[in-house]
């Protein structure tokens, strides 16, 4: 008998304990900006036991997760990890686009009606500044930390990160906060989320200073040699972004945020995004083959073994992926017999547009026209009034442009606005990219694609970038770490956008609204 009635309390005791685990206080989601996967492996032998490798060989490792569209960009990167869909759906299509209606540039976080909030000079809190002109309303749809606030006003979601992008677009329309960093070094955020800084946040602002990061030599292994103290005089303290300290001055921000919040120590979930930023700054500088990529690793490594420290893993869950990755430099591809090149757009709309002037002659345009409005992010956007006036189709300029530019050197394929609205969904891998990164309202008529190791001649003279539908931008790595998963790996495709319904499993709330991603069962459906 005694035996039955120790059975019946334990039962409770035993779901109570199981339902503790599902639901952690504390979510920190890390987002590393231009992270290519095989840098885990690259940098393997470099890390410690306490950073990457703790998160790998006590979580689950995710070897074969993509980004389901293009472009691979920081903005849309971080859109569709906390939202669960792609841009065709979040409407961030770039970091910056042309919009058709005012024919200006959007920026993907911008808005004008905000004024920034800092302690930049006089303990002034409240300026209209550039810098803090921003918040998540472009982004159309709701990310977890939006789910988590919905039903749970006492939750505390907040993004952090040295670009105002990956901490916004992170921590969605009804965080709490998200900082970023200024051009002078200094921590701000907008007025769309509070008209005052913490108090915490300005006495901790005034008791640290740039010139504690970047100072004495940047160097590794007598491969490179960068004078931080020269970096200070000569850029500024937002010069830190461009270096490894910019990382860790994120990091000992992320902890005061721990503290000071008391993130995770409420009966509701918390959730931290933390956007690592330098090594996109680093990245695209110096490129992947670089020292100085090897040694940011490095020095991130520890970065991440220190905030994992102050992380109590039996109440928590932290992931860790990237935004997208990057191309070898061109010159390093050409150098090793690799095929790769140099893509000039300017030349391209020019013979665009006389090759347009040429195939459209209406005797109502004596003078030639200048066809195109606009052209970014590999898009070309037509003058679709001037078209209207001519006795030619929409759709017959954009097949021209199509046609046209596929003669192009370095460019492999090309797309029309027309086949985008009237195909209902491509089964073949690089047009299914194409389609998940066009929103109807936003992208332009005819969408090119760069063979692959071709690039911008913007980076002709040094430095490399990101954005195609190749592995080297679309393949990152993913892992979860936490009390509630269990170890291993996983070699199966993977999507980017099953990182936020995964979450949202685990917590036991809505998936984001737009979400088109699926929970991962190797770590929703975990066994102890």
């Amino acid at each position: 008998m005694n035996k039955i009635l120790l059975f019946f309390i334990c039962i409770p005791l035993l779901i109570q304990s199981q339902n503790n685990k599902e639901k952690p206080k504390l979510v920190v989601g890390i987002v590393v900006d231009q992270m290519r996967f095989d840098y885990i492996q690259r940098f393997w032998d470099n890390f410690s036991d306490e950073g990457f490798k703790k998160l790998i060989n006590q979580g689950h490792f995710f070897r074969n997760t993509r980004f389901g569209y293009v472009p691979t960009y920081t903005g849309p990167g971080h859109a569709s990890i906390f939202t669960g869909t792609t841009p065709s759906m979040h409407g961030i299509i770039a970091n910056n686009w042309y919009d058709k209606n005012t024919e200006e540039l959007i920026y993907c976080a911008g808005d004008g009606s905000t004024h920034t909030i800092c302690n930049c000079e006089n303990n002034v809190n409240d300026v209209l500044s550039e810098d803090g002109k921003m918040s998540p309303k472009h982004m159309l749809t709701t990310t977890i930390g939006d789910e988590i606030k919905l039903f749970n006003s006492n939750s505390k979601v907040i993004g952090i990160s040295l670009k105002d992008r990956g901490a916004i677009l992170s921590a969605g329309h009804s965080a709490n906060a998200a900082y970023w960093m200024d051009k002078h070094g200094e921590w701000i955020t907008s007025s769309y989320y509070m008209q005052n800084l913490p108090l915490w946040l300005i006495e901790y602002q005034s008791k640290i200073s740039i010139s504690k990061y970047l100072k004495g030599n940047w160097s590794y292994k007598d491969m490179f040699n960068h004078n931080l103290d020269s970096i200070l005089i000569n850029d500024g303290a937002g010069g830190i972004k461009v270096t490894p300290m910019g990382n860790t001055i994120l990091k000992d921000l992320a902890l005061e945020i721990i503290k000071n919040e008391k993130m995770g120590q409420r009966e509701d979930t918390d959730m931290l995004t933390i956007s690592f930023s330098s090594t996109d700054y680093i990245g695209h500088k110096y490129g992947p083959h670089a020292h100085e990529i090897k040694d940011t690793y490095i020095k991130l490594d520890k970065d991440i073994s220190e905030l994992l420290k102050h992380i109590d893993k039996n109440n928590s869950i932290v992931f860790l992926t990237a935004d997208h990755g990057v191309v070898s430099e061109p010159h390093e591809l050409i150098a090793r017999k690799i095929p790769a090149g140099y893509f000039d757009k300017k030349e391209m709309i020019k013979s665009l547009n006389e090759h347009l002037n040429k195939r459209f002659i209406d005797k109502s345009m004596i003078t030639p026209k200048s066809w195109i409005k606009n052209f970014s992010n590999l898009q070309v956007f037509l003058d679709h009034e001037l078209i209207a006036k001519s006795s030619f189709s929409l759709k017959d300029f954009q097949e021209t442009c199509a046609e046209f530019i596929l003669n192009i050197d370095g460019v492999k394929n090309t797309f029309t606005r027309y086949q985008m609205m009237n195909t209902s969904q491509y089964s073949s891998s690089t047009r299914t990219l194409i389609q998940n990164g066009f929103n109807p309202k936003r992208s332009g008529d005819v969408i090119v694609v760069l063979q692959t190791g071709w690039i911008s001649n913007s980076w002709q003279k040094g430095g490399t970038t990101h954005g195609s539908s190749y592995s080297y931008d679309t393949h990152v790595p993913l892992i979860f770490w936490g009390g509630v998963i269990a170890k291993g790996q996983t070699d199966r495709l993977v999507n980017i956008r099953d990182i936020a319904p995964t979450i949202s499993t685990i917590l036991g709330i809505s998936y984001p609204n737009g979400c088109t991603g699926n929970p991962l069962p190797e770590v929703t459906q975990w066994r102890k």
